[in-house]
């Protein structure tokens, strides 16, 4: 994957990533929803664009929508088409 700010820019391509489908979020009315997540080595997004977005092999792109887990090293995002 690529990963772009929030202009489009690209700030780091060819990122080897992590994608995991359904994972549940408590939403603020208390229902729980299901998101994608991204999870990447948090040095390769130097600088990292909390608003950014990442684009796959077949050009879609998947905005960030918050932080899942930070931990420093791997960083995981719930995203969005």
């Amino acid at each position: 994957m690529d990963f772009l700010d929030r202009q489009g820019a690209v700030i780091a391509s060819g990122l080897a990533v992590i994608v995991s489908d359904g994972v549940e979020r408590l939403g603020e009315i208390g229902a729980i929803d299901r998101y994608r997540t991204i999870a990447v080595q948090k040095h390769q997004l130097a600088p990292l664009d909390r608003q950014g977005r990442f684009r796959d092999a077949s050009g879609k792109e998947w905005h960030i929508d918050d932080i899942h887990s930070d931990d420093g090293h791997l960083i995981t995002f719930y995203v969005v088409p």
